[in-house]
């Protein structure tokens, strides 16, 4: 089953980014308790029979539940320091499109990423001689064994647990539902595959090889899945994700391609930049499965004064999907706008500094904190 957005693209928005436009001033109110809490500890974990402990983030819902579960498989930078330089809290705001959902939401860095303990075990093989489906397999352990210690967090459903994968994640993903631990339902894979390269967009040593995981994954799959893909994914091609999704259907894999727009100027950051595109999809795919969908919430209010402009950068603030931001302004026309996955001062300080780069006092003006970290 394939399914498309007629969305044609979507606003993203990174830290500190600024613009400069007309705001009257005033005074941001006092917002309500967070609904959301964050917490960043050591995730125990027994993987090849090794015990050793993950870093993790936690973002979940206020009180006691029980809440379903997400656990979120990350990408992979190249080489062993960028690995090393991976972090839970760069998760940040793709785990809260889930905490946002009702979900205790998971994310652990994998062996050999941030600092987690043991060896890395995902290692694709040359270009010449790949290794997709181990490398996948290897992966898949490291999820299944996050499952497992994330299901016995207190207030988790045990019974209603979602897998999900970004990049390399999603394949690691696809590979975990051929052997899903208990109370799994699903699997949605965002822009999952192995073998590409930025520096070559769009080169990807030996898709064959890919391909062919990816069938052997489809075969031996027992969950639903839900593939989401831009059309602009400079890693894998839109016509190589068909194929995949092809080769994981044909020999009776469970799946529904979300084909998307092009999205901000990469695709392969649909899972980041790409919620509004992929927002229908997804609670789609949550409905069928008893799943917690996105809830309306009411958006702060606009600063008065705004010109045309000014209410389009104000917008863009608001769709950024990180969980700390701030808007400042002067009050005699200029404003700086900042987001931040870290801290709710961290937001002010850069709003406030963007908005002073014109030389003026600034105050803040509107600003966003989603989650209380403990």
């Amino acid at each position: 089953m394939a399914w498309r957005s007629t969305a044609s693209r979507i606003l993203g928005a990174a830290f500190a980014l600024a613009a400069m436009v007309p705001v009257a001033r005033g005074q941001p109110a006092a917002g309500p308790q967070p609904a959301l809490v964050r917490s960043f500890f050591e995730l125990p974990v027994t993987i090849d029979r090794a015990s050793i402990k993950l870093e993790a983030m936690e973002i979940r819902p206020r009180g006691a539940g029980p809440f379903p579960l997400a656990v979120i498989a990350h990408g992979k930078d190249g080489g062993e320091d960028k690995r090393r330089a991976q972090s839970a809290v760069g998760m940040t705001s793709r785990a809260l499109a889930f905490a946002r959902r009702g979900f205790v939401t998971v994310v652990a860095m994998r062996r050999g990423y941030g600092t987690s303990q043991g060896q890395y075990a995902e290692n694709d093989g040359t270009c010449e001689a790949t290794r997709y489906l181990d490398a996948s397999r290897a992966g898949a352990r490291d999820l299944v064994a996050t499952v497992a210690a994330a299901a016995a967090r207190p207030g988790v459903d045990r019974a209603r647990i979602l897998v999900v994968g970004d990049s390399v994640g999603g394949i690691n993903a696809l590979a975990l539902a051929t052997t899903p631990p208990p109370g799994v339902l699903g699997v949605v894979n965002f822009a999952g595959g192995r073998g590409g390269d930025p520096a070559e967009p769009g080169k990807v040593c030996q898709p064959d090889r890919l391909i062919e995981a990816v069938r052997s994954f489809g075969a031996a799959g027992k969950l639903p899945t839900l593939w989401i893909y831009a059309e602009n994914d400079r890693l894998f091609s839109a016509a190589l994700a068909r194929q995949m999704y092809q080769s994981y259907v044909s020999p009776g894999g469970k799946a529904t391609l979300a084909m998307l727009p092009p999205i901000g100027r990469d695709g392969h950051r649909v899972f980041m930049e790409g919620g509004a595109a992929w927002r229908e999809p997804l609670d789609a795919f949550l409905r069928q499965h008893g799943l917690p969908t996105l809830a309306p919430a009411p958006a702060p209010a606009m600063p008065a004064g705004l010109g045309a402009n000014g209410q389009a950068v104000f917008q863009a603030y608001l769709l950024s999907p990180l969980p700390y931001k701030a808007f400042a302004s002067s009050g005699d026309g200029l404003t700086g706008w900042a987001a931040s996955p870290r801290a709710r001062d961290e937001a002010r300080r850069a709003a406030l500094a963007n908005c002073q780069k014109g030389g003026r006092n600034c105050d803040v003006v509107s600003e966003v904190a989603e989650i209380e970290d403990r």
